[in-house]
């Protein structure tokens, strides 16, 4: 192939010399002969080039088509494998599939909010937690039969619930693990960045409805988290979590434990209603609300505590202009001079900001009017 643009190029060269410069002496001739040939061998050649260039350009281009598509196929194949697992009777084989999936999350990032889709469907699955978990609530009845009847429809295989609770719990840790920060940013915007390479930014959650056990989420950030309807056996731990979008608890159940947000950060909406807290107190304690708040309406059967808990007082209004603190608490502007509290231990306590307060934020306290 690289003879022909040679060939061309020569056969050109030579006839376009012989045909416009007049020679007479055979000695210059074939000079003109030589000239030719050596502009036409270096034409051909620059165009020889020039195609081997382009030829090895695209065979490139084909080879990265090919492995981009064979790497394609096989993170397809590899998370199907894997989604398929979690279907199995097998409490080994559901937790291969869950380690898999992780696995593969922490090498594609692409794939990171689809399988933590899967996880959190998994967990949103129907669950009879054990006997010593259920504390009685919500419990389904056992199936009533006729001696010697037999059921109107097979009952469908159900997995050992103590296996089961090992899955689980399993799924529940992988989500958590990397939505996990270190640095704790105390400033509106937010200013920090993270950089562990085990952390998932801008990761959505959605364990609606979803029986979560001895629930730990301290020191975690996610970007959108959609708890409705959610139950919580055994209490939740959200000491220091941060919600950077929308967090929504509303009708979540805490069963057989506190609801805990001591130092938690709200960073637009956050709403409880109908929220039940149980019989242990609720603890908000050092916690940040930059949005709009529905707390009113969540049930309290244990008490609130809002001590050291701020509130951004410029906040997004598109939800609505007016918080809804719960009973027995208000929202006011620090007095002049007068430094935001730090809950012991909480987010604000490791803050080197030790100026007064400068009408950014404002403060949840306690209603003396309710205690009077």
């Amino acid at each position: 192939m690289i003879v022909v643009p040679v060939v061309l190029g020569t056969t050109g060269a030579v006839t376009l010399l012989l045909t416009f410069v007049d020679v007479t002496d055979p000695r210059d001739r074939i000079e003109l002969l030589k000239t030719g040939f050596t502009i036409g061998a270096g034409t051909g050649g620059v165009a020889a080039l020039v195609l081997a260039g382009r030829r090895q350009w695209s065979t490139e281009q084909a080879n990265k088509s090919t492995e981009r598509d064979a790497a394609e196929r096989r993170i397809t194949e590899l998370y199907t494998k894997a989604a398929d697992q979690l279907g199995s009777d097998k409490a080994a084989v559901r937790l291969a599939g869950l380690y898999a999936l992780e696995r593969l999350a922490q090498n594609d990032p692409e794939q990171r909010q689809t399988i933590v889709n899967v996880l959190c469907a998994y967990l949103r699955m129907p669950f009879d937690p054990l006997p010593e978990h259920s504390h009685g609530r919500n419990r389904p009845l056992p199936h009533r039969m006729k001696p010697g009847r037999p059921p109107s429809r097979p009952e469908a295989a159900q997995h050992d619930p103590r296996e089961e609770l090992l899955v689980r719990k399993t799924a529940q840790r992988i989500i958590v693990s990397h939505l996990f920060v270190t640095g704790l940013d105390t400033d509106w915007p937010r200013l920090s960045t993270l950089s562990d390479p085990k952390f998932w930014p801008g990761i959505e959650l959605d364990l609606s409805g979803a029986t979560l056990i001895d629930f730990e989420f301290v020191g975690r950030r996610v970007e959108l988290a959609n708890f409705i309807g959610a139950r919580f056996i055994g209490g939740a731990n959200f000491a220091h979590a941060e919600f950077d979008g929308h967090a929504y608890f509303h009708d979540a159940r805490f069963e057989g434990g506190s609801g805990h947000f001591f130092g938690a950060w709200f960073g637009l909406r956050v709403v409880y209603t109908r929220a039940d807290f149980g019989s242990h107190e609720a603890n908000f304690e050092g916690a940040t609300f930059c949005g709009i708040v529905f707390l009113r309406d969540a049930k309290f059967g244990g008490g609130v505590n809002l001590d050291a808990a701020r509130s951004l007082a410029d906040f997004n209004t598109s939800w609505g202009s007016s918080r809804q603190w719960p009973i027995g608490w208000v929202e006011r502007s620090l007095s002049s001079g007068e430094q935001m509290p730090r809950a012991r231990g909480g987010r604000w306590a490791r803050s080197n900001n030790d100026q007064p307060d400068d009408g950014k934020w404002t403060l949840i306290v306690r209603d003396k009017s309710e205690l009077s």
